[in-house]
């Protein structure tokens, strides 16, 4: 092998690992392209130093990513406070006014009282009757869902968050995004971050990993990954 065909392929080994080094930072690599970034790393400064200054951006992202949950979390908990002392507070009212309507009208409450329980005892009795009714019928059932059993067609979730190299300016971002369907719907953040929506209600997750994929291995892009795997939220 010549001195120039060596070359050549040092060259386009180190692209290789340069454009893998992201993936590496994350542990989102195969076992084999992990043991391929680590055996070039030993011999290359320069990827050495990428490697340590991209460890450093994933670490800000995600203290910047736990400290806005934790500012959610709290202004939630002060939020859910201040109801309940609301709701005290009407309970307390409802309760000064009810005793001075009871002081005020002790017979009238009295004659209530007694119509309240005449109506308890109707109610038990036809509740037997009430038991026996079907339940099977499709007029007496309603439609709902839950967190756990979302109503069919419910949006899925495919956005993802990306991190793009510094340089780019917005067509060149929003033509890379075009490549896979993707669109901006929230960012940049502070860090740098952009929130992608990619396709429409009826991608899939396979489609949304293929995505993901191809922004990967452009080496313009710095980092992609799935919304919910970093613990969001911007």
């Amino acid at each position: 092998m010549t001195l120039t065909q060596i070359k050549i392929t040092s060259k386009s080994e180190h692209q290789e690992v340069w454009d893998l080094l992201p993936w590496y930072i994350n542990h989102s690599l195969d076992p084999a392209e992990q043991d391929f970034v680590r055996r070039h790393v030993k011999t290359c400064v320069t990827c050495r130093v990428e490697i340590n200054q991209q460890q450093q951006l994933l670490e800000k992202i995600q203290q910047q990513d736990l400290l806005q949950q934790a500012s959610q979390i709290s202004f939630a908990q002060l939020k859910k406070r201040m109801n309940e002392q609301s709701k005290l507070r009407s309970v307390f009212a409802e309760q000064a006014k009810l005793s001075q309507e009871q002081k005020l009208f002790s017979h009238q409450f009295l004659g209530f009282v007694k119509y309240n329980a005449l109506a308890a005892s109707l109610l038990l009795l036809a509740m037997p009757l009430m038991l026996n009714l079907p339940t099977d019928d499709p007029e007496l059932k309603g439609d709902y869902r839950t967190l756990a059993n979302p109503a069919e067609g419910e949006h899925k979730n495919n956005s993802i968050r990306v991190v793009f190299a510094e340089h780019l300016g917005a067509e060149q971002i929003k033509a890379i995004l075009n490549g896979v369907s993707g669109h901006i719907i929230k960012g940049p953040s502070k860090n740098g971050i952009y929130e992608v929506q990619i396709g429409n209600r009826q991608t899939n997750s396979l489609e949304v990993n293929d995505a993901i994929s191809q922004l990967r291995k452009n080496s313009l892009v710095v980092f992609a990954e799935p919304s919910h795997q970093l613990s969001s939220s911007d």
